[in-house]
């Protein structure tokens, strides 16, 4: 790439492409300066090209291919390290960012968003601290550019992840708050929006902060990894949902203890882990693993450099495209990718 990114964001658009979105070229701290530049690659010529400059510098944002193959960014933190409420939509056509409205209920950053059934988008979770989550989250109609509001979560979650099962249901899983990794999750079906948020009885064996979460061809999700308790314990340990009981269950071991690592759905049905810290923001790892459909976890060839915070993006065209993130010395501008 043309920029050093780590706490980026990276889309395949509906032609192929992947745009990359801001993130620091420094670090991905509150202190750390975003950059506002976006760059496409192009995986048939392997070449990059830059982009249209966003409006806003940012980082830590989200952003979520539309159904027109357009693409939202919101939130993140903007150039003197404060939480943004603003949000922006890349037009695709006329290649150019315009300003979209910005999310009501609070600037955010570290937040999770997806797209819904109905074509809207929701947003939920993150902080506006390092010290702290949210627990509301709104709905955007891009038809109207407005925002709607979702209702609270019944726990506030920084750094948590959105998963979109069958029917509209999206399941939020961990993240943290002061209290710590939650090891609570809990559901939004979108076809009941007035239900608001339902807190799952059952919880996790362990707290969840900085882990990934994969939903499974059989319609489970798969959780993986995590940063524990303070000043923390990197995990090795795998969960499973299963939303026909709302139950969890432990599975094997990853090969390796990992947090704020990339876990990416393989079209063979198994799950590509690579990167992310092997102890408290120190030491990232450079090796992958797949959990296998038997349920065991194999050890694979290690990526070029050991990254963390980095995405890894699936293409259509058959591989797995890995990208930025930090070593733990520099920021990267590096990109690999994996062929199954």
């Amino acid at each position: 790439m043309q920029t050093r990114r780590t706490g980026h964001t990276a889309t395949e658009l509906q032609d192929g492409r992947v745009l990359v979105v801001g993130g620091s070229s420094t670090g991905n701290n509150p202190g750390d300066s975003p950059t506002n530049t976006t760059e496409l690659y192009t995986a048939s010529a392997n070449s990059w090209r830059p982009g249209p400059n966003l409006g806003t510098a940012r980082v830590a944002h989200t952003a979520t291919l539309l159904e027109n193959g357009n693409v939202l960014v919101v939130g993140g933190r903007g150039p003197a390290g404060e939480a943004l409420s603003s949000a922006e939509i890349y037009n695709v056509d006329a290649n150019q960012w315009t300003p979209a409205s910005p999310i009501p209920l609070g600037a955010r950053a570290n937040h999770a968003a997806i797209l819904l059934p109905s074509r809207k988008v929701l947003v939920a979770g993150g902080g506006n601290s390092e010290l702290d989550g949210l627990d509301t989250a709104a709905i955007y109609d891009p038809n109207d550019d407005s925002w709607t509001n979702a209702g609270n979560m019944k726990v506030e979650r920084n750094v948590l992840t959105l998963t979109l099962l069958d029917g509209g249901v999206v399941l939020a899983i961990g993240g943290f708050n002061r209290y710590g990794a939650e090891t609570t999750a809990e559901v939004y079906d979108a076809k009941q929006p007035d239900a608001g948020w339902r807190l799952l009885g059952e919880r996790m064996e362990d707290g969840r902060n900085g882990h990934a979460s994969t939903l499974l061809p059989l319609g489970g999700i798969l959780v993986t990894g995590s940063l524990e308790g303070s000043p923390g314990t990197v995990l090795k340990t795998v969960e499973l949902f299963d939303p026909s009981s709302d139950s969890w269950t432990p599975q094997a071991d990853m090969r390796e203890a990992r947090f704020l690592h990339t876990a990416t759905a393989l079209p063979s049905g198994e799950v590509l882990i690579a990167g992310g810290y092997s102890s408290p923001y120190a030491k990232p790892r450079a090796s992958a693993e797949i959990f296998r459909r038997d349920g065991g976890w194999e050890l694979i060839a290690p990526m070029a450099s050991a990254r963390v915070s980095h995405t890894a993006t699936w293409l259509e065209s058959g591989s797995v495209l890995m990208i930025g993130g930090s070593d733990g010395g520099v920021v990267l501008n590096t990109a690999e990718r994996y062929v199954p």
